[in-house]
């Protein structure tokens, strides 16, 4: 009998048990939407980054609510759900469960448990808050600063806040206290405040500097560093009362500076520059991290270890002092121009810096393919499972025979950017590019043909939806229609100035175009005449996509994705968790929809945004994602130009 109860009450607390997770995990997917599929963990931007005292716990924060934590010194980052969806600025980590952020409109969150809940405490104001602090002596002592002069306190370790004076209207984007007492903030205009008794009065040390000083810290009770744009660094060794410039050797924008001890400090900058100094910051060596990332937050364990993060999620380790750096985080930053999936399972995405990648698992992972080539790649398709055609700058044209698996260069005619392309069977197509260029082929790529468009503005799109009717559009409005296969184009004219990025039909009869401004376009007839469909967006729309005549979805700048299941009638905006420049959409119905963009971003919809279903195409044995036909894994044999990847230390064997 004690049995049968105990059994009874099993079932009913795992049935509770199921229907919270349901929960949780219903309410993180309404709230997320989309996941990163590259760069990962995430691709938003990384605004700080602090660790514990035991080197292993820390925290990153950064755009769109990001907040990451690693508990084995960055090797694996995991995402912590965040209360306040916007951009996260300041971060201050007191031990392995005390962790404080700041961020935009007066947010401070708070954590006594490691992250595992965060706490949206009130501080009754709305400026963004971009830096934060504690003192060392007084842990329940912390500052803010923000913008237009904002600073608030705290004496109960973030819970409550009031506000200071600073007696100033510039905007502060860092602050710094060697105790209770004596702190530092600087900010944009040369701006640098000093106080003596915890903020009760601020006072401005005024001609010093006319850049902009992002970032400033105690490297000993007296001595203190700022840094700012153009190089620009300032030493002071009395608490901030005199100033002497320091020169840093380099011209690059600065954004963060960090000492581990009173010798020892780093700063880090635009276009991959650290700067490392090891006489408490009278001379400063500078290191150029590869492929020059825009590094926003520098922290550093003891004189050895250290970590930097920045645009597009990276987050790079260093174990020399910063002599060498290697990146904690997976996936190319190179913008993506274009995104193309045959199937379901297997997609393409190319872009800058002669960037192609493939997927044969839906877009769980991502490798390399060796394009030949450094100049932007624009567009990308599939003719049929073998065939494919990208093109880019400077005339660029590579084929593929074998499912994209390698890519040739094709003899070009054109010597303009090449920005979109079409073909309706393996020997023919179409590709426009840069001052009208529109060129044909019949023959596979062996031999091209330049078409007269009359025109020219840039061409960004093409789409034939037979071998005789197309249309392409670009710059200044331009929309160009041809019904004899491109021998002549004839221009419809909407009397719109907008540039118009993409295009895509459904059919023969209807289309859609997107472009600047919100602009979208439909047609029923072909391409003869458009009408405006209201998107009710003002940002810029680059891509669209179509699961049928009447499904579209389509992506722009600021993360913006707009879907409509009514042809344009009305338009729902779907909420992502990003909000980077969103170049292009493949979208195959429910939730089989890619989206790609600046920064090497990919997402994927992680929930049906509609019934819609495309059949998978049936792929021969090459692309149905064998490594024994494909040869070697390309990321083991391709230096792609990336920072090399990070590998943690082995155990040491025991004897």
């Amino acid at each position: 009998m004690q049995t049968a109860r105990g059994g009874h009450l099993f079932k009913l607390a795992f049935v509770l048990f199921l229907v919270v997770v349901s929960a949780v995990v219903s309410a993180q997917d309404q709230l997320r939407g989309w996941e990163w599929q590259n760069p990962l963990p995430q691709g938003n931007s990384i605004n700080s980054i602090k660790f514990a005292s035991d080197k292993r716990h820390g925290w990153a924060v950064g755009s769109d609510g990001v907040v990451l934590t690693t508990s084995n010194g960055g090797f694996i980052w995991e995402p912590q759900e965040c209360p306040a969806n916007t951009t996260l600025y300041g971060l201050f980590v007191r031990d392995r469960s005390r962790v404080v952020v700041t961020g935009a409109r007066g947010v401070v969150l708070t954590t006594a448990n490691g992250g595992r809940r965060w706490v949206v405490r009130a501080t009754g104001v709305r400026d963004h808050l971009f830096a934060i602090t504690f003192a060392s002596d007084n842990p329940q002592h912390g500052w803010a600063v923000g913008t237009f002069g904002s600073i608030i306190a705290t004496t109960d370790g973030g819970i409550t806040w009031k506000t200071q004076t600073s007696h100033t209207s510039a905007h502060l984007f860092s602050v710094a206290f060697a105790n209770a007492k004596n702190g530092i903030a600087v900010g944009a205009k040369g701006t640098l405040l000093v106080t003596s008794n915890g903020g009760a009065e601020w006072r401005t040390q005024s001609g010093l500097s006319n850049s902009v000083l992002t970032s400033v810290q105690f490297a000993s009770a007296k001595r203190a560093m700022v840094v700012g744009y153009h190089g620009t660094i300032l030493k002071t060794d009395d608490s901030g009362e005199t100033w002497t410039s320091v020169s840093s050797l380099v011209t690059t924008d600065l954004f963060s500076v960090f000492f581990s001890d009173e010798l020892h400090g780093w700063a880090a900058g635009d276009s991959g520059v650290v700067l490392t100094t090891g006489d408490g910051g009278n001379i400063w060596l500078p290191v150029n991290v590869r492929t020059s990332p825009r590094l926003v937050t520098v922290y550093f364990a003891d004189e050895s270890l250290g970590w930097a993060a920045g645009a597009d999620g990276l987050v790079v380790r260093t174990d020399d002092g910063g002599l060498s750096w290697r990146r904690l985080t997976e996936g190319g930053r190179d913008d993506l121009a274009n995104i193309f999936f045959v199937d379901n399972s297997h997609g393409w995405a190319v872009g800058a810096r002669g960037r192609i990648l493939f997927t044969n698992s839906g877009g769980k992972s991502w490798t390399v393919r060796p394009s030949g080539t450094t100049v932007s790649l624009n567009s990308i398709r599939f003719v049929n499972e073998k065939t494919g055609w990208i093109v880019g700058d400077r005339g660029t044209i590579l084929h593929s025979a074998n499912g994209g698996v390698t890519w040739s260069s094709v003899a070009s005619p054109a010597k303009e950017d090449l920005l979109g392309l079409c073909f309706v069977s393996e020997a023919k197509g179409w590709i426009v590019g840069a001052r009208g260029a529109v060129w044909h082929t019949e023959d596979e790529g062996a031999s091209w043909s330049f078409q007269h468009t009359n025109t020219f503005n840039w061409l960004e799109d093409v789409e034939f939806v037979d071998d005789l009717h197309g249309v392409s559009v670009g710059s200044n409005g331009t929309i160009l229609r041809t019904g004899d296969g491109g021998k002549t184009w004839q221009r419809v004219d909407r009397n719109i100035k907008e540039w118009l990025y993409g295009l895509a039909f459904a059919d023969s009869q209807r289309g859609y175009i997107v472009g600047a401004r919100g602009i979208v376009l439909r047609t029923d007839d072909g391409g003869a005449t458009w009408k405006d469909v209201e998107s009710g967006v003002s940002s810029n729309l680059f891509s669209v996509a179509l699961a049928n005549r009447n499904d579209v979805l389509i992506a722009g700048e600021q993360g913006r994705i707009i879907h409509s299941k009514d042809a344009g009638q009305t338009w729902e905006v779907q909420p992502t968790i990003t909000s980077t420049s969103l170049f292009s959409v493949a979208y195959r119905g429910g939730n089989n929809i890619w989206v790609a963009g600046h920064g090497g971003a990919i997402l994927r919809r992680l929930e049906p945004i509609a019934t819609v279903r495309i059949p998978v195409s049936r792929l021969p044995p090459l692309l149905r994602g064998g490594s024994k036909s494909q040869g070697a894994n390309p990321e083991d044999v391709i230096d792609d130009g990336d920072i090399p990847r990070a590998i943690p230390p082995k155990k040491p064997v025991r004897q």
